[in-house]
């Protein structure tokens, strides 16, 4: 097994089918074919599923997709590293950020990176955070922002900050006791709310709180885009759950309605990590992440970030 086999199974997953995967290669189908049964034969294991709509991997593929990946991207990082002529610290870096991570963090760092380090090329993808994990464990990305429900140490990953939960929009479940800006979770009984999907930190977030009151929160509706969670949020028909922060980016706190949710507090955790824990990352990728926990202090202490509180 060689590189190319894996540069050539990595396309045939990504296209779905052997035809279109040829065309993205440049040979014939039955190249591809051909390519693909001889890395099955010598692997002695079925790597791919062939049917009428296309191909799709097995459990035993699926392992060798994510684990070539990495495989591949250390490879071509290697041959960069060494025969460019440029400085030391350089080449691409694939991060992940979640939505509510985003907005503040990604121009900030941005402008730390090109100040440090500019011979980094910095690949940002932003979603969701269940998508920005599957990527991660793909090995498509070298670092990404993950949520966590607390603060223990964790291989290949840093402690970057924590924030509290807030109750987002305008239905009107009663105030904590001598505070308007709060909600006790118990009243959330009752109240519609709107969340990102079963896959989302979030989401089993909420959904453990609420548990552990021997409630089930009456979800409405998934919603896989911050924006639009916001927009519904703002319409009165539901409400949501995210950070303080969205509000500095997405409206006023008396448009939104945002009110701290308290008895108890819901709190979470975000760390950087990268993409395994099985050898050290490229000097980029170190820079890199050095640098999100520099920014994302600085911009907490200037108030830039607000409601998060850096570990």
């Amino acid at each position: 097994m060689d590189i190319a086999q894996l540069r050539d199974f990595i396309a045939v997953v990504d296209a779905g089918s052997l035809s279109r995967a040829a065309g993205v290669l440049h040979v014939s189908q039955p190249a591809i074919s051909q390519r693909m049964a001889q890395l099955e034969a010598h692997l002695g294991v079925r790597l791919l599923e062939r049917g009428p709509r296309g191909v799709r991997p097995t459990s035993r593929g699926r392992t060798l997709y994510r684990d070539a990946q990495q495989l591949v991207r250390q490879f071509d990082r290697l041959a960069q590293d060494i025969t460019s002529d440029r400085q030391p610290v350089h080449g691409p870096v694939a991060i992940g950020l979640p939505t509510t991570v985003t907005a503040p963090l990604a121009p900030a760092l941005f402008s730390w990176i090109r100040a440090h380090y500019p011979g980094i090329h910095l690949q940002l993808f932003e979603s969701m955070s269940g998508y920005v994990h599957e990527l991660l464990l793909a090995g498509r990305l070298d670092l990404a922002a993950v949520f966590r429900e607390d603060d223990a140490p964790r291989a290949a990953e840093l402690p970057l900050y924590s924030e509290e939960l807030y109750l987002i929009g305008n239905p009107d479940p009663a105030p904590a006791p001598g505070n308007p800006d709060e909600v006790s979770l118990p009243d959330l009984r009752q109240v519609p709310l709107v969340t990102p999907g079963a896959r989302s930190n979030l989401r089993a977030l909420v959904d453990r709180a609420f548990a552990a009151h021997g409630m089930v929160p009456m979800n409405v509706g998934d919603v896989e885009s911050l924006g639009t969670l916001i927009r519904i949020a703002e319409s009165g028909e539901a409400c949501t759950i995210l950070p303080r922060s969205v509000v500095a980016v997405h409206g006023t706190q008396h448009r939104l309605g945002v009110r701290r949710i308290v008895d108890p507090a819901l709190r979470r955790h975000i760390a950087v990590r990268t993409a395994t824990d099985g050898y050290e990352p490229r000097d980029a990728v170190v820079a890199v992440r050095r640098g999100i926990v520099e920014v994302t202090k600085e911009l907490a202490a200037t108030g830039r970030w607000p409601g998060i509180r850096p570990a």
